[in-house]
Order: structure tokens, then sequence, then C-alpha cells
């Protein structure tokens, strides 16, 4: 069967908080911190937050939106409008088995067109420095290098930075 991009539900809470936790300590284990790892793991991705966010508030966030095939969460991404014609992608997760397959990709594409229909002209992506997969990815569908600044939940001490990518609509 075909993966389609939906709405996030209710019934996709722990799936969602199960996904992004994973797929972000999979991700940056050899590249952060691992007190960071776990701060950003318990303040983004518990299953509480992820309830309080599964249904949008736009245009701030659209809401979560889940890629499945077969009735089966695979994937997970989110995002909003930051400004009058910008859009922010939060986050794009998946189960490490379904790399590579595109999913990414679609779920890029559904938050894409959310902030497009908002009104938004450009879309914008943290990705930490040292993140060539990430950074890779995002330069393969259009997204430019802008600046570098301190990472969401970085302490001083910490000195963890992300790559602001933009990319226009």
């Amino acid at each position: 069967m075909t993966a389609v991009v939906r709405p996030a539900a209710a019934a996709d809470v722990s799936s969602i908080a199960t996904i992004c936790s994973t797929a972000y300590r999979d991700a940056y284990r050899e590249l952060l911190p691992p007190g960071y790892i776990d701060r950003s793991v318990t303040a983004f991705y518990n299953e509480d937050r992820v309830a309080a966010e599964i249904t949008a508030v736009p245009p701030e966030w659209f809401g979560y939106q889940v890629v499945e095939r077969d009735g089966r969460v695979l994937g997970a991404a989110g995002g909003g409008m930051t400004g009058r014609i910008s859009g922010e992608l939060s986050l794009v997760y998946l189960e490490a088995a379904e790399r590579g397959r595109g999913l990414g990709t679609m779920l890029l594409d559904r938050v894409t067109d959310q902030i497009r229909r908002a009104g938004g002209t450009e879309v914008w992506v943290s990705v930490f420095l040292g993140d060539q997969p990430g950074i890779g990815f995002y330069r393969a569908r259009g997204f430019e290098p802008v600046e570098t600044v301190r990472a969401a939940l970085s302490r001083v001490d910490d000195h963890i930075r992300s790559l602001r990518m933009r990319c226009s609509l």
C-alpha cells in the first residue's frame, strides 16, 4: 500500500512521541551532548506536549502531520507561521527503517503547502551545525544557509549552534 500524509489524530500521540524521541536520539547521538539530547526530548516529545499539539492553532502551528502506510504511523512533521510571509518547519522525523524512501519529502511538502496556503512566501528550518545528512536533505530541496544561531534549549556552556536555512516558495 502507498504511504499517505494526513493530519495527526489523538490516537497517534504515542506513535509520534516514540518516533520523534527515538529519531532525535539516533540522529544526534554522535553530534550533541547527552544532557542536551535528554532536555530536548523531554521538552518537545513527551506525550503530554504532543497530545496538546495534535490539533492546529493556525497560523502559528498547523498541528502534527503524519505519514502512514497500512494504518501504521512511520513519521511526523510540523510547522507554522512565524510572520506575515514566513513559515517555520519545526520538525520532520521518521522511523529509522523508513528513511531514504521519500517519506520525509512528503512530510516536508505537506508543511510547505500549509505555509503557502497561509500566505507564506518562504520557509525556514534550523539544522544543527555538523548534521551533514540534515543539511544535505534540506539543500537538496532548495533550502540555502543564511545564518548561524544558538540552538533552542542550548545553554551558554553547551555551545550548541544551529544553521538557519531558508527556501523561497
